[in-house]
């Protein structure tokens, strides 16, 4: 087993396929996966690629009489996908009581991720689409079975280097109306904090279960950048709106300290740290 580098950040882990194994239409599960599997014999569910139904397919336990740990049955999926020696499998484990997992081309498994994260980057362009954000998420919370909370921070290290550009205007009634924060971006803040002040850690829930919470601009006029942007409750923001204040950053442009309406405040930034996460793909084999 080797961990690198996860260059679609996101954590997945892979199965590298022998030659002896393809030709027998085996895949072997190594030692480092064995907690993964069930301890007895049993006929598992194996979901291949993104088919809606799985396939129910044998599995061996060390504790066998071939003293090997694999799944029986693959060889019409590794002639369909023309897998070779040595390709990569992605092994998604969905419910290792039930004994249900996913097995991806770990090729097909990366384009898909990145098409639909190209999905995501081009919701920043347009007028947002709630819905189709949530059936993007949802998709990959599907074929990784990663937390919303991960896969957001991933897209945000996906997109924190894209160009800033100014805040635009919208028309309305004659009238300048500064637009809104895309919904992506709106969600991975919510995500990293919780929905909790960055100022004072309050929030509370709402009826539809989410915290509330608003964004930020620090500079009205700048736009969408992330050292921009701070997750608020409305009484802090209405504070920054029509309020006295200053505004301390460190040498890196993050906000640091505000001191607020007579109040000062430490600034909680977590971005910063999330900076610097790294994801992992871990090859098994």
């Amino acid at each position: 087993m080797k961990k690198i580098n996860s260059d679609i950040n996101l954590n997945y882990e892979t199965l590298k396929v022998t030659k002896s194994r393809l030709n027998k239409g085996l895949l072997s599960i190594p030692v480092s996966l064995i907690d993964n599997f069930p301890s007895k014999k049993r006929k598992i569910q194996v979901f291949f690629d993104n088919n809606k139904l799985p396939e129910f397919k044998n599995f061996t336990p060390y504790t066998s009489s071939s003293k090997e740990c694999r799944i029986g049955g693959m060889k019409n999926w590794y002639i369909k996908n023309k897998v070779m020696p040595n390709d990569e499998i992605t092994l998604i484990t969905i419910d290792k009581e039930l004994g249900i997992y996913r097995l991806v081309k770990e090729f097909d498994f990366k384009i898909h991720i990145s098409k639909l994260s190209k999905q995501l980057f081009a919701t920043l362009e347009i007028e947002d689409d709630e819905n189709n954000i949530e059936n993007v998420l949802d998709e990959l919370k599907h074929i990784s079975n990663r937390s919303e909370k991960d896969i957001l921070i991933g897209q945000y290290l996906n997109i924190k280097n894209l160009s800033i550009k100014k805040r635009k205007y919208e028309q309305v009634n004659i009238k300048k109306r500064k637009e809104r924060v895309p919904s992506l971006i709106r969600k991975i803040l919510g995500a990293v904090y919780e929905g909790k002040c960055q100022l004072t850690q309050f929030s509370f829930i709402q009826k539809n279960g989410k915290p509330y919470f608003e964004v930020h601009h620090i500079d009205e006029n700048r736009g969408n950048d992330w050292k921009n942007l701070l997750v608020v409750s409305p009484n802090i923001h209405a504070q920054f709106t029509y309020g006295r204040y200053e505004n301390y950053y460190d040498k890196e442009g993050w906000l640091r300290k505000v001191y607020l309406c007579g109040t000062s405040y430490n600034v909680f930034q977590q971005l910063d740290k999330i900076s610097n996460q790294r994801f992992e793909k871990i090859i098994h084999g």
